[in-house]
């Protein structure tokens, strides 16, 4: 029995232009399906390039009031007023867009091992600082601002033209997950 018989046909029974026809039409098929799953609907971004909003908070521990103020003078969420956040010198698609300070707290043992928060008060007025970061990255692998790759538990620098803290990061939040 041959392959191709007299009449152009695989095996005396399939056309080799409808087989062709066939894995033509398939081929678009699966190429179709793998489009439409890789689409914006599966909640991820298309490519490691696609530009992504990453709202993250960064805790800054045993800050000076002074300091903060300095802070308060150029990021008040209320009147709408953001710091732009920048790397060496080149300023960065971001911004400080909060910062929240609390009682700075120390933990203290006593003889017994009981471990005690203390929080600071009297002439230690020292602070806790959480700040709301906003930045756009254009890689979500590597989800980097600047040189610093975000992460939550990374440590990070927060810096702008007038202020420059390190601290962890604690929370964060990228744009497609809604």
């Amino acid at each position: 029995m041959k392959v191709i018989d007299e009449k152009g046909r695989l095996f005396g029974k399939l056309n080799v232009i409808d087989l062709l026809a066939l894995l033509l039409v398939a081929a678009v098929a699966v190429l179709l399906v793998v489009r439409m799953a890789k689409g914006r609907g599966s909640g991820l971004p298309t490519s490691d390039k696609d530009p992504v909003t990453i709202v993250y908070t960064v805790t800054v521990a045993n800050v000076q009031p002074e300091s903060y103020e300095v802070v308060r003078r150029f990021v008040d969420k209320a009147s709408d007023k953001k710091d732009r956040l920048m790397t060496g010198t080149q300023l960065l698609d971001g911004y400080v867009t909060d910062c929240v300070a609390v009682p700075h707290i120390s933990y203290t043992t006593d003889a017994n091992g009981q471990v005690s928060a203390v929080p600071s008060s009297g002439e230690d007025k020292r602070l806790d600082l959480t700040f709301t970061l906003e930045a756009t990255v254009t890689n979500t692998i590597t989800n980097a601002v600047g040189s610093q790759e975000v992460r939550v538990g990374n440590t990070q620098y927060v810096k702008t033209a007038h202020f420059d803290f390190y601290g962890t990061i604690l929370d964060a939040r990228w744009s497609y997950e809604q």
